[in-house]
C-alpha cells in the first residue's frame, strides 16, 4: 500500500508573513479579509477565520467560486488546503466568466480538491467544458500523498501551454494545452444538492510569483531507485520475527504512518506494529474475524470480516462504513482479501473455509464495488478463490484459488470488468503483494514465492512459519512483512513495494532559468 511522507520544500513553504516584493511573490489572501476576490456561481458561504479562507456549502444552489479581480497567464501558485471527508472542491487557474459563455458560467482549468476514495486530487479538469483533462488513474504517488483531514500542500506551474502540478511534493499531473492562456484564480465550493448540514474547505498560504514567457520553473526533485529486477534479497539477509503470541495472523497493511495493520482472526483483533519502536498494540477489538486489511488513498482503513460476512471501512475517527454484505439479496460468504483500484472500486474474494451450513450464496466469488457501491460479481468459476493484488499499472488482477492449487491473471477491461483469463501459477496461494516491476509474491506452504510478470518463479524466501499473508513496507519501500500463523516477520529486500513510496519527490528550492 502506497505511502507518502510529507515534504516541506525549504524555501517555498513558509507560515505567515509577507514575502519581499523583490522577489516577485505576491500574496493573494492577505489573511484578515477578501479584498482582491469576487464570488461568481452559487451561493456558497466564504469567510475568513484564522487566516484562512473558509468556503462553506449550503443547500440547492450550484458550484460557487471566489475568484480573484486579476487575471493571471504564466505563473508559480502555492497554497494549502484542508477539505471534509465528504465535499469536492477545487482550484480554477486560467479561468473566466463571459455573458457570451453559457450566461457567464465560470468554466477553465480546475486543479482538482478530491477526498473520495478516487483520490485524484491535483488532476486537472476542465470545469464547464470538456471535463477530466489529466486524472490520477496511472499516478498512484499523487493519489496516495493527500493527508485526509490536514493541511495539504499544492504547487501549481503554468507556463505557456504547459500546466504542472505537485502535492506535498509530490508531481501529480502535468498537461500540455493550449485553449486558454490567461484567467482568474478561484476557489471552489462544490454544490451539495439538497444536503442541509454545511460541511467546508478551507484554504491558507495563497502566493503566487508571476513567470516571464522566457522563464523556466524547475524544482529540485529526487527519484528512487527501485531495485534490480530479479535480486530480490541479498544472500546475507535474514528474516526476522518481530511480534508473535497470536493464534492465527493474517492481513498485513502499511498505513498512512508506516506502521503495519494485520489481523489475528480467531482472536477478533487488528493489531498494529510500530517499527520505529517495535512495538505491537490492538488497534480494533472486535474485529468481525477480520482478514484482508488494506488503506485506501484518503486514509481509512478497509478490512473483509470473514466473521461478520462483510466488507466495511473504518475511518480516522472510528466509525463504520459497511461497503457490501449482501449480493442480489443473499449474505456472503465470508470476504477474504481485497485490492484497491485506481477510480474509487475495490475487488474482493468471498470463499467460506470450515463450516458450510449457512451459506446462502452457491458460489465462492470474487465482486467488484464500484465508487457509487454497486456490488457485481466478475468470477464465479474458482473452486475457493483468495487471495488478490493488482499490478502496478491496474491492467492486470492476480486471483489465487487456493481449492485448485492455481494463481490466474485477468485483464482488466474497464473497472470491474475482466478479460482474458490466463493461468499464471501452478501454487495455490493465500495473500500476495507486488513490486514495482510486476514481480508477485505469493505465500504457499513454507515460503514466499516470487514470479515475474511472466510466471517465471525467481525467488523464493523461506519462512520459520507458514506464511498466509505479505506487503511492503517500510519508510524506503524495501521492508517485506510476512504473516504466518503466529507471528508476524519481516526481512529487507532490494526492490521496491508497489504503491508504498513515491517515485519522486521535491526536495529543494524551485529552480528559475531562462
Amino acid at each position: 500500500m502506497l505511502r507518502v511522507t510529507v515534504l516541506i520544500v525549504c524555501g517555498l513553504w513558509f507560515a505567515g508573513g509577507s514575502i519581499a516584493q523583490e522577489d516577485g511573490w505576491v500574496e493573494l489572501f492577505d489573511g484578515q479579509s477578501l479584498d482582491g476576490w469576487t464570488q461568481r456561481g452559487g451561493k456558497a458561504s466564504y469567510t475568513v477565520e484564522d487566516q484562512q479562507i473558509v468556503g462553506t456549502t449550503v443547500p440547492n444552489t450550484p458550484n460557487s467560486f471566489l475568484c480573484t479581480k486579476q487575471h493571471y497567464g504564466n505563473f508559480v501558485l502555492q497554497l494549502e488546503f484542508k477539505v471534509h471527508p465528504e465535499l469536492n472542491s477545487g482550484v480554477q487557474i486560467r479561468s473566466n466568466s463571459l455573458p457570451e459563455y453559457n450566461n457567464g458560467r465560470v468554466h477553465g482549468y480546475q486543479v482538482e480538491i478530491d477526498p473520495s476514495d478516487r483520490a485524484w486530487s491535483a488532476g486537472i479538469y476542465d470545469e464547464g467544458r470538456r471535463g477530466w483533462l489529466f486524472n490520477l488513474t496511472q499516478n498512484d504517488d499523487a493519489r496516495y500523498a493527500f493527508q485526509q483531514d490536514q493541511w495539504n500542500k499544492l504547487l501549481i506551474i503554468a507556463i505557456g501551454d504547459r500546466i504542472r502540478t505537485w502535492l506535498n511534493g509530490v508531481p501529480a499531473a502535468d498537461l500540455t494545452d493550449d485553449m486558454t492562456a490567461s484567467g482568474f484564480i478561484a476557489l471552489q465550493v462544490h454544490g451539495v444538492g439538497g444536503r442541509q448540514d454545511p460541511i467546508s474547505v478551507r484554504w491558507r498560504n495563497i502566493r503566487l510569483r508571476q513567470v516571464g514567457d522566457d522563464e523556466q520553473v524547475v524544482p529540485e526533485s529526487q527519484s528512487i531507485d527501485i531495485g534490480p529486477e530479479k535480486n530480490i534479497v541479498n544472500d546475507t539477509a535474514r528474516v526476522e520475527k518481530v511480534a508473535d503470541g497470536f493464534r492465527f495472523v493474517e492481513g498485513p497493511a502499511m498505513g498512512p504512518d508506516h506502521r503495519i495493520y494485520f489481523s489475528d482472526i480467531p482472536n477478533e483483533r487488528i493489531h498494529v506494529f510500530n517499527p520505529a519502536d517495535s512495538q505491537t498494540a490492538i488497534y480494533r477489538q472486535p474485529s468481525g474475524r477480520s482478514n484482508g486489511l488494506m488503506w485506501t488513498p484518503n486514509d481509512s482503513l478497509v478490512a473483509c470480516e470473514g466473521g461478520n460476512r462483510r466488507v466495511t471501512r473504518q475511518f480516522q475517527g472510528g466509525s463504520l462504513q459497511v461497503i457490501a454484505d449482501k449480493f442480489e439479496g443473499k449474505k456472503l460468504n465470508s470476504p477474504n482479501d481485497l485490492a484497491i483500484d485506481s477510480v474509487g472500486g475495490l475487488y474482493f474474494s468471498d470463499p467460506r473455509y470450515g463450516n458450510r451450513d449457512d451459506m446462502e450464496l452457491e458460489i465462492g466469488g470474487v465482486y467488484y464495488v464500484n465508487r457509487q457501491r454497486k456490488l457485481s460479481r466478475v468470477i464465479d468459476d474458482l473452486v475457493r478463490p483468495n487471495g488478490l493484488v493488482l499490478a502496478p499499472d491496474y491492467k492486470t488482477l492476480y486471483v489465487a484459488d487456493a481449492g485448485d492449487a492455481k494463481i490466474w491473471k485477468y485483464q482488466i477491461a474497464s473497472p470491474g470488468k475482466l478479460a482474458g483469463k490466463q493461468l499464471y501459477a501452478e501454487i495455490g496461494s493465500d495473500g500476495m503483494t507486488i513490486d514495482r516491476h510486476g514481480n508477485v509474491y505469493c505465500t504457499w506452504q513454507q515460503s514466499v514465492h516470487v514470479f515475474n510478470e511472466d510466471g517465471n518463479r525467481i525467488a523464493a524466501i523461506e519462512i520459520p512459519e507458514r506464511p498466509a499473508n505479505v506487503t511492503f513496507g517500510g519508510t524506503d519501500g524495501r521492508t517485506l512483512y510476512v504473516t504466518a500463523r503466529t507471528s508476524l516477520y519481516r526481512i529487507e529486500t532490494n526492490v521496491v513495494g508497489a504503491r508504498t513510496v513515491p517515485s519522486t519527490r521535491i526536495t529543494g528550492d524551485l529552480q528559475w532559468t531562462r
